[in-house]
């Protein structure tokens, strides 16, 4: 009976490692699980059925640690006339990368084991603890069944792209909680001087001198005059000298709101708060580093991602440069998908269906089950889409008119521009909008540099 490979119960991948057991032969496969460490790696042997061939041993995560394991492979090969290796490593953070290359560069086959499906075999076992053996019967248990990849380490531009936008993202993570920092600092130094609420007209309204905390001026003064005492000694003619000899830009309204707020305040004395200033003003240093730095790391983004062919993207409006990137990146290389369902799915933002018997299929949340990092770029691409697209945002109000939540219709806006980017990026397509003002030159030259705005138009537009 002839089989068709490419129609497996566990789909395309199931297909290929069916494919491989046939064309290898099941009594001829050696399994090796390896449970990756930063110091030390762990290794059990078992053949196709299961069968557990001699106690599992330890090896160092190093050159020697490797030879070691080479050794025992080809003591067990030859002891059970076995003649392929398959290795099943776990993805534990960056330790597998290594002995993966490794293994592959002596002809071995390796197996890459996600830590869910791991943690899923440990359920199966019934056996809620954990420890490297169970953790190496549950490698070899998902091996023969198939579960994991032969896929090869990410590579190339997009996984080079994605290890940018991560880092940048982290960074702005930690510049939001070091201006929660400096809030506090703020607050306990002049408490007004981020606003204060007042009465108008019966209504209640918050009123601040200055629109942006960590704009020029407002850095300059909670360095150098932050204290309500300061600020009075300074007084609205010393102010506006300083407006202009540090080139400020300080406007009258926001000058007198400064001097009646520290007329007012409720702050301590200057020498009470001596301490909060200093740690103030090294947290603005740090500030500073923060931004010099999501700057560097945005234009070596920019560089980058403009010679790849994700950069078609940014040819839709409301898709800037860093938040295109993180896209392109977390979708990787698309020609490992068939479609772009499949990339909805790996970034876990496809809903979840439930239908038995004659009952109508119901949708729900979405599965949350992808990348995370991933599931988040689709919101906030949604959420800008939503906002800076004409026609994204048209389907948005029909969304909300028909009673979705905000987070939601972001997640569809996300899910829908996921649709769009494959088939731009498979068929380098550029954007089609019935928007009247829409002109390609303005939209690429007001995203990137002149530079890579040359770049984008002799690789997608000549």
């Amino acid at each position: 009976m002839v089989l068709n490979l490419f129609n497996h119960i566990q789909g395309e991948n199931g297909s290929q490692w069916a494919k491989f057991i046939r064309e290898m032969g099941s009594d001829h496969l050696l399994f090796v699980a390896v449970d990756a460490a930063k110091y030390t790696h762990k290794a059990q042997f078992s053949n196709y059925y299961g069968d557990i061939l001699g106690n599992p041993f330890a090896f160092d995560a190093s050159l020697t640690g490797f030879e070691k394991l080479k050794k025992n492979v080809q003591k067990a090969k030859t002891q059970y006339g076995l003649k392929v290796v398959v290795i099943g490593i776990e993805t534990t953070g960056h330790y597998y990368e290594d002995l993966t290359l490794h293994s592959r560069s002596e002809g071995y086959f390796v197996r890459i084991i996600n830590s869910s499906i791991t943690n899923e075999e440990r359920k199966a076992l019934l056996n809620s603890s954990k420890t490297d053996n169970l953790d190496l019967s549950a490698i070899l248990v998902a091996m023969i069944h198939g579960r994991g990849t032969f896929n090869e380490l990410p590579t190339g531009d997009p996984h080079r792209l994605q290890r940018l936008t991560r880092a940048r993202r982290e960074l702005v993570q930690q510049r939001t909680a070091l201006q929660n920092q400096i809030h506090a600092y703020v607050d306990r130094i002049f408490r007004e001087f981020e606003g204060k609420t007042t009465w108008k007209d019966g209504k209640r309204e918050k009123v601040r001198p200055l629109s942006d905390t960590f704009g020029k001026a407002s850095v300059y003064i909670m360095r150098h005059c932050l204290h309500p005492s300061d600020i009075l000694s300074l007084g609205q003619e010393g102010l506006r000298e300083l407006s202009i000899k540090e080139n400020l830009k300080l406007r009258d309204s926001s000058i007198q709101i400064l001097v009646d707020y520290a007329q007012t305040s409720i702050s301590q004395p200057k020498e009470c708060v001596e301490i909060d200033q200093y740690l103030l003003n090294q947290h603005l240093d740090l500030h500073e580093c923060y931004n010099n730095q999501i700057k560097q790391l945005e234009r070596k983004i920019e560089d980058l991602f403009v010679h790849t062919d994700g950069a078609i993207i940014l040819s839709v409006c409301g898709i800037g440069v860093v938040t295109g990137a993180e896209l392109f990146a977390e979708m990787g290389d698309i020609s490992k998908f068939k479609h772009a369902g499949q990339l909805i799915k790996m970034a876990g933002t496809n809903p979840i269906v439930k239908q038995s018997g004659d009952r109508k299929p119901s949708h729900y949340q979405i599965s949350r089950q992808g990348r995370k990092p991933f599931r988040n770029i689709v919101y906030q691409i949604g959420k800008s889409l939503a906002v800076n697209n004409l026609e994204m945002h048209k389907r948005y109000v029909e969304l909300i008119e028909r009673g979705k939540y905000s987070g939601q219709a972001y997640i569809a806006l996300g899910n829908r521009m996921i649709r769009l980017a494959f088939s731009m990026i498979k068929h380098r397509t550029l954007y089609r909008t019935n928007k009247e003002n829409y002109v390609l030159i303005d939209e690429i030259t007001k995203k990137l540099h002149k530079p890579n705005a040359k770049m984008f138009f002799e690789r997608f537009v000549l």
